[in-house]
């Protein structure tokens, strides 16, 4: 998926720059957007099916999110655990740490089936974050809490990831054709970014033409209030979606809010993307 400028926490999450922080620290599903110039990915080829879609609360706002594999896909690449769904659980009224990673410091390692083409990838993407960013991905040894890259569809240039830290083993899936940036914005992710296309404010940059959205996949451009945005909305964010994500009719579902289209491409971090990091972890 993909965003920007966003938001941190100091209560609540950031979206799109929304940070994920239980704490009201803040809040930040399949590549969070998509874009139709890439391979086409799983979210959007497997058949809607109604009777997956459930509500759920985080952080207090009631959400729709999509019950697939075992797993719950938020804004559709943002995977969310039970417990993050649990209305009144002290996960949402959590203390500072949980969806933060203690210090900064993301332990990983990589399923050994990756492939070296995308090894390549998330080695870069990696290097993007520990050279630009106050997070340090640091290859995992014993330690218990960790994230682990998996390899998700031979066919796809999508992926997923976990929201936050939550302790233990997490991961983040990566289709094999899925770009550097993607990598870098699934990442965004576990840091604890939500999509830049769901802050509170994001009405004021770009209007989303809900028919032009795929049928049952409208609840993804939803605004997501219960955070902090931090800093200002960035159109070009790698957290953004892209404009013709979940179109059903190859036309934009979201352009401008003067109605222009934009041109979006996903190669990496923007200043907002990394000053919105460096705010959530100083």
């Amino acid at each position: 998926m993909n965003k920007k400028t966003n938001s941190l926490f100091y209560k609540q999450m950031l979206t799109g720059k929304t940070v994920f922080m239980s704490f009201l620290i803040a809040a930040i599903f399949s590549s969070c957007s998509k874009n139709n110039e890439e391979i086409t990915s799983e979210a959007q080829t497997n058949a809607f099916n109604a009777d997956n879609v459930k509500k759920g609360q985080l952080n207090g706002q009631e959400i729709t999110y999509e019950r697939k594999n075992g797993m719950n896909f938020f804004q559709g690449d943002i995977v969310l655990t039970d417990k993050q769904l649990s209305e009144g659980n002290e996960v949402n009224k959590g203390g500072a740490s949980y969806s933060r990673w203690p210090n900064g410091k993301i332990y990983y390692t990589i399923a050994g089936n990756m492939g070296s083409i995308n090894v390549n990838k998330i080695n870069s993407a990696i290097s993007e974050y520990n050279n630009k960013t106050n997070t340090q991905w640091i290859y995992r040894t014993n330690q218990a809490n960790y994230v682990e890259f998996i390899f998700g569809s031979s066919s796809g240039s999508d992926g997923w990831a976990h929201i936050g830290y939550q302790g233990g083993k997490q991961t983040i899936s990566l289709d094999q054709y899925i770009s550097v940036g993607s990598v870098i914005h699934e990442m965004g992710h576990t840091v604890g970014l939500y999509h830049e296309h769901t802050r509170k404010d994001r009405d004021q940059y770009v209007k989303i033409l809900w028919n032009n959205i795929q049928n049952g996949q409208s609840y993804n451009f939803n605004i997501y209030n219960s955070g902090t945005d931090i800093g200002p909305f960035n159109i070009n964010s790698v957290m953004m979606y892209w404009p013709t994500s979940y179109s059903k009719n190859g036309l934009p579902t979201i352009t401008r809010a003067d109605n222009s289209n934009f041109t979006y491409t996903r190669t990496g971090f923007t200043t907002g993307d990394i000053n919105t990091i460096n705010a959530m972890y100083p």
